[in-house]
Order: structure tokens, then C-alpha cells, then sequence
């Protein structure tokens, strides 16, 4: 027994102090390691297999690193469950065991524990609000413009890539702006968790990629997306990014002095918002610019009174957006007991300048109308421009790319399907040995830089419905068969594209059916309609230089 209480109790304390991810232990909780060790000691201590000396020592040696992990914790549970290993050392290491029943001297060491963690938690909120001051003046004082020119900060949250990409957008216009007009402009793009701890990042990240990958999950994201449309209250999640990354990014602010922030996710509009209102100083001198990354406007982007200016990928966005700000005002009218805000005219604060997307699809939009523009793009693939069958890329990850492309050679109608695996290395030699009927021809793509000159030689796309997929697949004029969208956010987009004449396929195996269907009268006097409408519908999103219009807002100050 002594000997396995020491091998627990050194493999725990190597994971606190030397191993901080917990990497040793795998996907065990460290702090439920030591809970287990304080377990062991007890029914040591009452056995009496160790004598006081060994007791002692084993007791301190687990309590200094139990207590360096709870005070590292960020979590109620975490505190608690520290200071319960902490305590319980602390009875054991007592020169005589108390002469309590084990079930009394539990409750004894719980109580003690919840009064520790109350005190240490209004300590710790002491603190906290001290540093927060603390950074909030330093932000303030250091004043912003640093140089004369242009300082900008593009903030995204890197929970999917659309709103990376955005920014990175957002990033490459501005900086050709500024090469053209000479203008001293500064640019720099932060993810909004590198202001969070790691292992808050982490459990985000992870947290959004394991809902996206199981059925279960999506309808999970659907739910908290739909629930959380017009809630009158913050959410929690904002709450914990707040908590966590507010001094980060107040310190970034400090020290980066910008006089623009450009958010392309809702959370970190919402955070630096909180910080406008919290500092009269950052909140005259923050010019906050808001860029919806999606076709529909759900109520967590909407921060009324903070944000000046908001980016939306439509007309109809802007009509939703104008109503839920007037909802705010009047919210916060009636809150404060005061008359209602007079109606602000949503042309004032709300641009539609289409979602941002590279302004390589810019130019790409305007080599489609050169003669030969879309045979240099087909050649870039090795497709053969002569070849009149149709091209369709198909754009689909996980699990059902196989199943999808299956079921599009099953079209009776002859194309050229060029499929898009990314870097899934797996997923392409199972493609590959999918059997290609000969009236059909397939290009397996890995990861593709040049998705403007892809798109160029589309005739089709089958795939998602982000809204970064969207607005490039619009800004070339290029339809799309949906497939598998993401209940929530994806859904909504599939409920827009419907309306402007797309297609949606609920079931994979019907793929090849509807591909027939838009394809009916291809190469035939009249040509194939259905594809045409389709063109047309989707042309109707279309701002293929929608980075530039966020840049020259910006630029202009506005």
C-alpha cells in the first residue's frame, strides 16, 4: 500500500508542476489524481500501515502541488476540488488522527473547504477587478493612433475558418488600399483566445470540433443558436469570454494603441464593447466596425450603442439588423425608466457590403469576362476546354464525401467531377478507389490555394453553406446543390439560397438526380434553364469586391 501511495502521488505531482497540459495522465482530471491519493492516505492512515513520519511527509508533498493547482484554477470546481485535497491532507498530517467517524470527519473537511473557497473566490475577484483597473487606465493613457497614421486591430475567433478568413480579407484589402493611396496604415490580426489561457482556448476549439463532427452535436449548435436568437440576457458563453480574456485584450490595446477595431465574430464585438462602456476614454476613442460572416443576423451580433459601424452580406440583413437595434434602443430606454430613443436611420451605421472574402476573387471576377479567361483557369486543372461536359467540384469534408461522390457519378448525365479533400490524406486513397464510370471523368484535388481560378472553371458546386462558401461561389456567378448543412447558422444560409433558386439535397443518395435535373438540356438548342436560373438567383449575393468596401469604410473613417 505505501509503495502504490507514492507512485500515485509522484505521477500526480510530476503532472502539476511538470506537466501543466496533464498530458501524463491522459484524460484524467489531475485534480481528481490527488483527490484519489488523499483517498489512499486516508485508508492508509486508518489501517495504520503508515506510521506519522511517512504520514507527514506524504501529506505535505501532496498538498503543495494540490495547492499550486487550485490557485491556478479558473473554475469553481476546480477551487473546490483543490482545497478538498488540501484539507484533507492538512486533518491527515495532524500529529493524531482526530478521533471523528470517518463519515463526520468528511462533512468536517467539506465545510472547511466551501468557506476556503468562498474566501479564496472574493479574494481572487479582489484581485482581479484591481488588475482590470489597473489595465483599463494603462489603455486609456497610452492614447492611440501611435504615428499619425491609421492603426488597426482585426479581432476573429477561430472557431471554424470562415472568420479567419474574413479577417485575413479584411487584412490583404487594407493593405492594398493603403500601397495605392499611400496612406500610412497599420494592420494587426489576433484571434480573440490568444487573450484566453490555453487550456480555455483549447477546450473551445475542441468543443466546437467535436459538435461539428457528430449528428448529435449539430443539432446540439442548432439548438443553443436558435435558443439564443432574441434573448434579452447575455449569454454565458460570453460571460466566460469576458471573464477570460478581458485583461488580455486590454493589455493588447495598451500596447498595440489602436484608434480601429474590426471584429469578424460576434464575441469579440461583444467584449470590446463591454470595454467601451466600462472606459468613457476607450469608448470615444475605439471606432468598433462589425463584420457579419453569415447571410442571416441572429441577435448575439447585434451590440446596440457600441458598435459603429456593422458590415451585413445583404439588403434583407439589413433590414433585420435595423429592426433588432431598434429593439435595443427602445429595450434600454424602457430599462433606464426613460422615453424611447428616437429611430436611428439604419443607413447611418449599416453598410451591405457583402461578406469579405480574398480579392483574388475580385480579379478572378473580372478574368470571367475575358475571352479564354475561364479555358487559362479549366488548363490550371488539367481539364480540357474543348471537352463540353459539364465541370462540378464538389466540396464536402468528413464522412460523407465518399457517399456524396458515389452518389454524383451516378448521374446519368456525363461530368467532369473535380472533388476537393483538403488535407485528408485518408479520405483521398479511399477516393480513389471509387470505380468512375466512363461516361463520367474525376480529378482528385488535395488542398487548393487557388480556389478563385477553381471556381472559375465551375459550371456547379455540390458542398456546405458557409457564408464564406457562398459569397465566393456568388462573386463568380457559380451555383451550388447543398448538402449536409449545419443546423443553425448553415441552415439559415440553406434557407436563403433557396429562396434566390438553389438547391438543397436533404438526402445524399439523390445527388446524381438533381445534378440530372439541372443539367436537362446541356449542349441542346436552349440550353440547360434550370442551370441558368440558378446563375441568376445566386448572382443576386454577389460582391465579389466586398473586402475593398469594408477597407474604404475603414480608411475613410466612417
Amino acid at each position: 500500500m505505501s509503495i502504490l501511495t507514492v507512485g500515485l502521488l509522484l505521477v500526480a505531482d510530476y503532472s502539476i508542476l511538470v506537466e501543466p497540459e496533464g498530458e501524463l495522465l491522459g484524460s484524467y482530471d489531475v485534480l481528481g489524481a490527488k483527490a484519489l491519493v488523499a483517498r489512499v492516505l486516508q485508508l492508509s492512515v486508518k489501517r495504520r500501515l503508515l506510521a506519522n513520519g511517512w504520514k507527514t511527509v506524504m501529506s505535505v508533498g501532496m498538498c503543495v502541488p494540490a495547492a499550486i493547482a487550485f490557485m491556478q484554477s479558473t473554475t469553481e470546481q476546480g477551487v473546490y476540488a483543490g482545497l478538498e485535497v488540501i484539507v484533507q491532507a492538512a486533518i491527515m498530517a495532524s500529529p493524531s488522527t482526530p478521533k471523528f467517524p470517518h463519515s463526520l470527519q468528511s462533512i468536517i473537511g467539506s465545510l472547511l473547504c466551501f468557506v476556503l473557497a468562498e474566501v479564496y473566490k472574493a479574494v481572487a475577484a479582489s484581485l482581479k477587478l484591481r488588475k482590470f483597473r489597473d489595465a483599463i487606465k494603462r489603455a486609456e493613457h497610452e492614447g492611440g493612433g501611435g504615428g499619425g497614421g491609421k492603426r488597426v486591430l482585426i479581432l476573429y475567433a477561430n472557431v471554424g475558418s470562415g472568420h479567419k478568413s474574413a479577417a485575413n480579407a479584411v487584412e490583404e484589402a487594407l493593405l492594398e488600399r493603403a500601397k495605392e493611396t499611400g496612406e500610412d496604415v497599420t494592420v494587426e490580426k489576433m484571434d480573440l483566445f490568444d487573450f484566453c489561457a490555453p487550456a480555455f482556448k483549447f477546450a473551445m476549439q475542441k468543443m466546437f470540433q467535436l459538435l461539428t463532427q457528430s449528428l448529435a452535436g449539430q443539432h446540439t449548435l442548432g439548438f443553443l443558436y436558435d435558443s439564443g436568437d432574441g434573448a434579452n440576457t447575455k449569454p454565458k458563453l460570453q460571460r466566460a469570454v469576458e471573464d477570460w480574456c478581458s485583461l488580455g485584450l486590454l493589455e493588447e490595446i495598451a500596447r498595440f494603441r489602436p484608434d480601429c477595431v474590426v471584429a469578424t465574430h460576434f464575441l469579440p464585438s461583444q467584449l470590446v464593447a463591454t470595454l467601451k462602456r466600462k472606459s468613457a476614454v476607450l469608448g470615444s476613442r475605439l471606432n468598433l466596425k462589425l463584420v457579419i460572416t453569415d447571410l442571416d443576423v441572429q441577435s448575439m451580433w447585434v451590440v446596440p450603442g457600441a458598435v459603429d459601424t456593422y458590415f451585413v452580406p445583404r439588403e434583407d440583413a439589413k433590414t433585420v439588423l435595423s429592426t433588432y437595434l431598434d429593439k435595443g434602443r427602445v429595450m434600454r430606454s424602457e430599462a433606464k425608466g426613460r422615453r424611447r430613443y428616437s429611430k436611428l436611420s439604419a443607413s447611418e451605421n449599416v453598410v451591405v457590403s457583402g461578406i469579405p472574402i480574398a480579392t483574388r476573387f475580385a480579379r478572378a471576377a473580372e478574368i470571367a469576362k475575358e475571352t479564354g479567361g475561364r479555358a487559362k483557369a479549366m488548363e490550371m486543372f488539367g481539364l480540357d476546354p474543348g471537352d463540353k461536359r459539364p465541370v462540378v467540384v464538389l466540396m464536402s469534408g468528413g464522412k460523407i464525401v465518399q457517399e456524396v461522390m458515389e452518389s454524383a457519378l451516378g448521374a446519368e448525365a456525363g461530368i467532369r467531377l473535380v472533388v476537393v479533400t483538403g488535407r485528408q490524406a485518408d479520405v483521398r486513397a479511399q477516393l480513389e478507389a471509387v470505380p468512375v464510370p466512363a461516361r463520367h471523368e474525376v480529378t482528385l484535388l488535395g488542398f487548393c490555394k487557388e480556389m478563385p481560378s477553381l471556381l472559375l472553371a465551375a459550371d456547379l458546386m455540390v458542398g456546405k453553406c458557409g457564408g464564406l462558401t457562398v459569397a465566393e461561389n456568388a462573386a463568380l456567378g457559380v451555383p451550388l446543390i447543398i448538402v449536409d448543412p449545419i443546423p443553425g447558422q448553415e441552415q439559415r444560409n440553406a434557407d436563403i439560397l433557396l429562396e434566390a433558386g438553389q438547391i438543397k439535397c436533404n438526402d445524399v443518395c439523390l445527388v446524381g438526380k438533381r445534378l440530372d435535373s439541372v443539367f436537362d438540356g446541356w449542349g441542346r438548342r436552349g440550353g440547360a434553364a434550370k442551370l441558368e436560373r440558378m446563375r441568376e438567383g445566386i448572382g443576386e449575393l454577389a460582391h465579389a469586391r466586398s473586402a475593398y468596401a469594408v477597407a474604404d469604410n475603414i480608411m475613410e473613417r466612417r
